[in-house]
């Protein structure tokens, strides 16, 4: 492949215009902005390098609503059921299939945002191949790219199904074709596994965001327990799923925090978080997310928060407490500047969305920016709940032991508000089935973009919407099949490309 040569000066330039400039990119993208890059001499040179790549995938995550509105079938989050909420309500109540909606606005969000993390990290790993910079370094920055554009690819994958396999370049021609389900998860599974092989451990990551081999270990383990559920139903895959999280628990690195802890945001980027991506109050780097899970009286948007059924099964206790505000504070504006109202809260049955209200994602907001709740806390891609989780499903799925039942264990002392490494008989279990560990896992990573996958793969969909509450005011227009597991491709994607619509263009292997 051909690359521009470009002074780093020029190359800092861009990197500043890539920052700043909004992501609008079809697979058929006009890369006029796309950074070349040759001849990387330094750590800094490098580290520039990766910059944008870091900030492609930062900016998905910075809106949740946007980023997840085709998993909005999960029951871990509903929507208003007015105002400008459409484009999610179509995926809460399962209007879609068949390649129907596939012109919605928000739809192109992820997708956009995940390709442009590829298209980046291509080039980045294009131009590490002519870098005249250590070779420790040099390899290093290639699994990060590679870990980056695997977790890119992954979250496409699982959401619109299979997709061209584009690894070499960042200027697409519009004629690639999709490769396979499975053949997704072979090049996923490649990219992780070099990146695991060469990225340093967690102690010894030397920057706060950065990826580690623990993070590659822990998308690894989920890819793995992905491949062994719907669609591709690889039941050989649950072992080396195991394998993969022990491995993270066995560094003895990570550990879970008390949970009325944890989601504070002096406790961002702990030794429970595997990977997150980072904010800044110091560059003024928001989050929507605590806008996102608040309702408009508390000054943000009611994008989302948990159907009423999944809130009441929830296990009462500690970490339902600090999962939830059952009381919803009502706020006001005036003078541009937030304040609270008299009274201060009301009960979730009163208030104007009749939910309870995510507390996990707005404990930690900010309300001294305007108008509206904002945030500078890091987004968990992944934690270490979850790595223990992953452990726990796919070891019981070909024999459960005692350190799986262990791990499942530690989860539940720590939701009951107990020391996580002290057994304890009112909590610890002696066994479970896989339905119980998913079902953990959903009140554990409730509203963290998970749940949706989960119920997919383990094809849970149509049970888990069956026990919706019907006092839901976004009202279900039909019952989901597995039509509605995967959603369609965004309507100027295809019409823009070679791209077969979804079914027809749905190959498992």
């Amino acid at each position: 492949m051909k690359n521009t040569i470009l002074p780093i000066s020029k190359i800092l330039l861009l990197l500043l215009l890539i920052w700043t400039a909004p992501a609008c990119v079809d697979l058929e993208e006009d890369t006029s902005s796309v950074l070349f890059i040759e001849n990387l001499q330094s750590e800094g040179d490098v580290t520039a390098a990766l910059a944008p790549v870091y900030r492609a995938m930062q900016d998905v995550y910075q809106a949740p609503h946007l980023q997840r509105s085709p998993t909005y079938g999960a029951d871990d989050i509903t929507t208003w059921w007015a105002g400008n909420k459409a484009p999610l309500r179509v995926f809460d109540r399962f209007d879609y299939g068949g390649g129907r909606n596939s012109d919605i606005n928000w739809l192109p969000h992820g997708w956009n945002g995940y390709w442009q993390v590829i298209y980046y990290a291509n080039t980045l790993v294009e131009g590490l191949k002519t870098s005249t910079a250590p070779a420790e370094l040099v390899s290093s920055a290639d699994a990060e790219a590679r870990f980056l554009r695997a977790l890119a690819y992954f979250n496409l994958v699982r959401t619109h199904g299979n997709m061209p396999i584009i690894l070499d370049g960042y200027v697409p021609t519009g004629e690639e074709e999709r490769a396979t389900v499975l053949m997704n998860y072979e090049h996923i599974e490649d990219d992780i596994l070099i990146a695991e092989a060469n990225l340093p451990a967690p102690s010894e990551v030397n920057s706060i965001g950065r990826v580690s081999s623990a993070a590659a270990k822990t998308l690894l383990a989920d890819l793995y327990l992905t491949w062994g559920g719907w669609p591709v139903k690889d039941d050989s895959k649950y072992a080396l799923a195991a394998t993969k999280a022990k491995e993270v628990i066995d560094l003895g690195y990570f550990q879970l925090l008390p949970i009325d802890e944890l989601w504070l945001l002096e406790n961002q980027n702990s030794t429970e978080s595997v990977f997150s991506l980072q904010f800044s109050e110091v560059e003024d780097l928001r989050s929507g997310w605590a806008a996102s899970f608040s309702f408009h009286e508390a000054r943000g948007w009611s994008d989302i928060y948990p159907e009423l059924q999944f809130f009441f099964d929830f296990p009462e206790g500690a970490r339902k407490d600090a999962t939830f505000h059952t009381e919803i504070p009502q706020r006001g504006v005036a003078q541009g500047q937030i304040f609270t109202q008299d009274p201060a809260t009301v009960p979730w049955q009163e208030s104007q969305r009749m939910h309870p209200m995510y507390k996990k994602f707005t404990i930690s907001e900010n309300l001294t920016l305007g108008g509206r709740t904002a945030g500078y806390r890091a987004v968990e891609v992944y934690r270490y709940a979850e790595v223990l989780l992953i452990y726990a499903e796919a070891q019981a799925r070909v024999g459960a032991n005692a350190s799986s039942i262990e791990a499942l264990n530690q989860v539940r002392r720590r939701a009951a508000g107990l020391p996580f490494d002290m057994p304890d008989a009112s909590v610890d279990i002696a066994s479970a089935t896989v339905n119980e560990i998913i079902d953990e896992k959903g009140w554990e990573l409730a509203g963290e973009y998970k749940r949706w996958f989960d119920l997919v793969r383990s094809e849970r969909v149509e049970e888990i919407t069956a026990k919706r509450s019907p006092d839901e005011q976004v009202d279900l227009a039909a019952m989901p099949t597995k039509d509605q597991y995967i959603a369609p491709i965004p309507f100027q994607a295809v019409t823009s490309s070679s791209l077969l619509q979804n079914p027809e263009g749905f190959v498992i292997r």
